[in-house]
């Protein structure tokens, strides 16, 4: 059982949702595009090509995680799993397009072109679907560098986003929401939290 503590105070609530804050609509789209776009458009002589690779040599068995490192990773499996659970539920839409707005401004802020490459990063999927209907591969292919290139700018510019003061006060509020509805679906889910931010800060020992 994990020991039971209080609220988390701010940094230990960003802390433990960093693998997983600050992903916007934005990123999520451009991310789901360059899969769509990167299975569909098969070159064409990767298509026709029927000699079998030969098998690669056996791979060395890989070395067994110390205890704590796979109960952390095990709890971020957990925790990230309630977290998409969570963030399926209605009530919470209100809160995550509220927080995507505050981070596309502070993108905006930062570099008059972002509001055109999120317009864009919107609208690729149709783009993508009206090639995948067409069986065009070549348009599937460019469609995939640009959801590549489109996937890079916001790689780069979403943590310098993530600094500005009014996305740091705007993620605590939507965490602190997706927590209590996390804790809805779970009640345990405030100790897969805290456990995990002990073990992230070498404290986690029974």
């Amino acid at each position: 059982m994990f020991p039971s503590r209080g609220r988390p105070g701010r940094g230990r609530l960003a802390t433990s949702f960093a693998f997983f804050a600050g992903e916007t609509t934005v990123q999520k789209t451009t991310r789901l595009a360059l899969l769509a776009a990167a299975a569909l458009a098969l070159p064409a002589a990767a298509r026709a090509q029927t000699t079998p690779a030969p098998a690669p040599a056996p791979a060395a068995p890989p070395a067994q995680p110390a205890p704590a490192a796979d109960e952390a990773a095990q709890l971020r499996q957990k925790i990230g799993a309630l977290q998409q659970q969570a963030l399926q539920d209605p009530s919470l839409k209100p809160a995550q397009d509220s927080f995507n707005t505050v981070v596309s401004a502070a993108m905006g802020r930062i570099d008059p072109a972002a509001p055109a490459k999120l317009a864009r990063a919107q609208s690729i999927n149709a783009d993508i679907a009206a090639a995948q209907a067409a069986s065009d591969n070549v348009k599937l292919n460019q469609l995939a560098a640009e959801a590549t290139a489109l996937q890079t700018y916001f790689a780069g510019i979403r943590p310098r986003a993530m600094q500005d003061a009014q996305v740091v006060a705007a993620r605590q509020v939507f965490l602190a929401r997706v927590l209590e509805k996390m804790k809805q679906i779970d009640p345990n889910a405030q100790q897969y939290v805290d456990r995990l931010t002990a073990l992230s800060q070498g404290t986690g020992g029974r």
